[in-house]
């Protein structure tokens, strides 16, 4: 009896995580609008309005794009995990890692997505879903 109820409650626990780590990239896909950048040396927060220009990012089933105005700055293939430990002092164990080797921490919350450099002083740039 005790092998069987073991069972069970590994399997409603597996089962639960997969379906937390897929519902989560399924959030995590569409266009996003970029509303400030805080961080750097200097603790500076960067706005569409400071620096004169916007930034979206647009993610789909394969593909992480990143527009500067109507230029694309990144354009690669990405996966979305779950690391086991919090990533660069933050609380958070879901990044995203691009092709090229570039990782952000995410943190996401209903329409509001905070993507975190990986490096010391580096910037959390955060975003509201597009309606």
């Amino acid at each position: 009896m005790r092998l069987i109820l073991l069972l069970l409650l590994t399997l409603a626990v597996s089962c639960k995580k997969e379906s937390e780590e897929t519902c989560d990239k399924l959030s995590l896909k569409g266009t996003w609008i970029w509303e400030k950048s805080v961080g750097g040396f200097g603790g500076w927060t960067l706005t569409p309005e400071s620096e004169k220009t916007s930034q979206k990012i647009v993610i789909d089933d394969l593909t992480f794009t990143w527009y500067h105005g109507d230029s694309i700055i990144i354009k690669n293939q990405y996966d979305y995990k779950l690391s086991e430990d919090v990533i660069f002092g933050t609380e958070e164990k879901t990044y995203i890692e691009l092709a090229d080797g570039t990782n952000f921490s995410v943190e996401l919350k209903d329409d509001k997505l905070v993507l975190i450099d990986w490096c010391f002083d580096c910037y959390h740039h955060h975003f509201h879903r597009s309606k």
